[in-house]
């Protein structure tokens, strides 16, 4: 896990905030910097203010209001480098993932989580 420590910021999008605090304590664990957003909406406009670039999006599939694909897209139109991680707890997913896009099913680990992170950012 030691060489798998991060310097790139992450925007996490987690509408369950236990879930979403604990995730931000370990990506900041392993040295990223994370921004948190409760939805996609909140999750734009703090993209629209965050000075520098947001190099991972991590974000549920399925979310109120947004959901996660969309959110992407939308976020891509200004930031077409920007790799995401898609987090399910679903068995069956209705998304096509496309270059720069992975899939992490819930629940997981701070090991499969690190390695996901290491997998996006690596390509």
């Amino acid at each position: 896990m030691e060489n798998n420590r991060g310097t790139e910021t992450i925007l996490l999008v987690e509408d369950e905030e236990f879930l979403r605090n604990v995730v931000v304590d370990l990506l900041s664990q392993l040295g990223y910097r994370v921004l948190a957003a409760a939805n996609g909406k909140e999750a734009l406009a703090l993209s629209k203010r965050t000075p520098g670039p947001i190099d991972v999006l991590i974000t549920d599939v399925a979310m109120p209001g947004l959901a996660g694909p969309e959110l992407a897209a939308m976020m891509r139109a200004s930031l077409p480098r920007l790799k995401v991680i898609f987090v399910s707890g679903a068995s069956e997913i209705d998304c096509a993932l496309t270059p720069g896009e992975v899939l992490l099913m819930k629940p997981f680990t701070i090991r499969m989580l690190s390695a996901k992170m290491r997998e996006i950012l690596d390509t």
